[in-house]
């Protein structure tokens, strides 16, 4: 057999060198920028820090919050018509009283006064917002919601009669004035200063000063009460120290319009110069322009009256009334809480319309004077 032919030798191989496993990454180990490095980076930990100082302090503050509401005391004033509630009506109404009319607490003079036999026709109403019927009129009326002085005996001593005494009474005076008993804190006057009552009227605002100084007065001409055909114009109240008074006074009781035109001759003498400067002079006193005598209730209803509780009227009640419109000035009297007294010089043909209809359900007093 032929030889087989040799097959060539391989080189020999060479030793392949070492490899370090440090040298390979690590495939199970975490990426160096991790969620914890970027928020480092973000600057979470410092938001992390503000929003627990926020938490802290905003947490501080509704504590104090709500302690110091919590602790707050509340006013409750018993209701339901019982005991407990009239008499707390009855001094929170005196607390008002005395923060509204300073003159209260003044020393009151001496004087002589006749005590009512009976106390029981007092009632507390509670105050129910005005509901006037003045839509015929032009304009809103006053000049504002002046205070009337008034007067008061709170806490007068000295019973009389059965022992009944003015200093259970709150305050409430039973004055006499003209044969009229006023039981009232505070009173407004409305007189009728037409032609007819002038004669009368120096003597009656004396009388007034005297039972009652400083009380609001409101002229008026005429005493009629009759609800209006067509818009008024001119209703605005004046004091009587404006110039105003005196054009009206000189002309005999004018409108607005005829004042406004009317120019003032100082050489012309006053008609009834005493009792002109009387009520020119007078606190408290003021005056509406003529607008027709059946319209005393803008006197009767006005914003200066409005914080009396008892209203003195003075006339000769010959002008006509009508039973809608004193239907208007009954309601209003009522919720106003006022009680209307009516001093007659003469029986007028209304007074009886007038003192059955308005003086006897607000519980006040009529007299005339033959």
């Amino acid at each position: 057999m032929p030889e087989r032919a040799k097959a060539p030798s391989l080189p020999p191989v060479k030793a392949l060198p070492k490899i370090q496993r440090s040298v390979l990454p690590d495939v199970h180990a975490p990426p160096a920028d991790t969620w914890r490095v970027r928020w480092d980076k973000w600057g979470g930990r410092s938001l992390a820090l503000s929003i627990v100082v926020h938490v802290l302090i905003l947490s501080a503050g509704a504590l104090i919050v709500v302690r110091h509401v919590t602790d707050r005391q509340l006013d409750f004033i018993p209701g339901g018509g019982s005991v407990q509630g009239g008499q707390a009506e009855d001094a929170l109404q005196h607390k008002i009283q005395q923060k509204k009319n300073p003159w209260l607490k003044q020393a009151m003079p001496n004087r002589k006064l006749a005590v009512a036999n009976s106390l029981k026709n007092v009632m507390v109403l509670t105050d129910l917002p005005d509901m006037l019927d003045f839509s015929l009129t032009s304009k809103p009326m006053g000049g504002g919601g002046a205070v009337s002085g008034g007067f008061g005996l709170a806490g007068a001593a000295g019973g009389i009669g059965s022992g009944v005494g003015l200093g259970t009474q709150k305050g409430m005076v039973f004055a006499p004035l003209f044969g009229l008993t006023i039981k009232a804190k505070k009173l407004a006057v409305v007189l009728d200063v037409s032609s007819s009552m002038t004669p009368h009227l120096e003597r009656v605002v004396n009388e007034v000063d005297k039972v009652a100084k400083g009380s609001v007065v409101v002229l008026y001409f005429g005493c009629g009460l009759e609800p209006p055909a067509k818009p008024l114009v001119g209703t605005k109240i004046f004091r009587t120290s404006a110039v105003e008074f005196e054009k009206f006074w000189r002309l005999g009781g004018a409108t607005f319009m005829e004042t406004a035109k009317y120019k003032i001759k100082s050489q012309d003498p006053i008609p009834s110069k005493e009792l002109f400067l009387k009520l020119s002079r007078r606190p408290q006193t003021y005056f509406i322009h003529n607008v027709g005598v059946g319209y005393t209730w803008l006197a009767l209803l006005s914003d200066e009256v409005r914080n009396a509780d008892g209203l003195y009227w003075f006339s000769d009640f010959q002008d006509p009334v009508d039973f809608k419109q004193i239907a208007v000035v009954l309601d209003n009297l009522k919720r106003r809480k006022q009680r209307l007294y009516i001093h007659s010089s003469g029986r007028g043909e209304s007074f009886e319309l007038v003192k059955n209809q308005l003086v006897v359900p607000t519980e006040g007093d009529s007299y005339i004077e033959e």
